[in-house]
């Protein structure tokens, strides 16, 4: 297997269990910010589509594919609490994120070990290619879901994937 071919199954891996999260989450739940969090399981779904969306787009000169109405709500540094336009629905960022992959994979097979058109730099992180760019929207991801599985539990559910 090619790191090209291990970073497309790893984001799918990633996203496919992003997906049944969400999967099991209600839209009531979506929105449930527990004390102690300043965001909700819709803000982190929203935001895990724009970033992989943005950071890959940006860094290869292509033109992203988020709705400039979802930057306000879900870029860095936003919450839930400054909210002030309708928000998109849990079928909607659902059906974003499901098709998200595929539409990387289209795009970026065989591109993965390009330079990306300027470097991005994270603490003593350097980040020069696509596919570091890819692998770290993967890893960010992961992050964002292990916020999801805390708001969550936070909220008394324990059976994150609705088994």
């Amino acid at each position: 297997m090619t790191n090209e071919e291990l970073l497309f199954k790893q984001m799918d891996f990633v996203r496919n269990r992003t997906v049944k999260m969400l999967d099991a989450t209600s839209e009531d739940l979506a929105d449930q910010m527990p004390s102690g969090f300043r965001n909700s399981i819709r803000w982190n779904a929203g935001h895990i589509f724009l970033s992989q969306d943005t950071l890959m787009y940006s860094f290869s000169g292509g033109d992203h594919q988020v709705p400039e109405h979802y930057f306000p709500l879900f870029q860095m540094n936003t919450s839930p609490l400054e909210w002030k336009a309708e928000t998109p629905s849990l079928a909607e960022l659902k059906e974003r994120l499901s098709t998200q992959s595929d539409r990387m994979r289209s795009d970026f097979t065989g591109r993965l070990e390009e330079k990306i058109i300027r470097p991005f730099q994270i603490g003593d992180y350097r980040l020069e290619t696509l596919a570091e760019v890819l692998a770290f929207t993967n890893w960010h991801e992961g992050l964002h879901q292990g916020v999801i599985n805390s708001l969550k539990r936070a909220c008394g559910i324990d059976d994150l994937f609705g088994k």
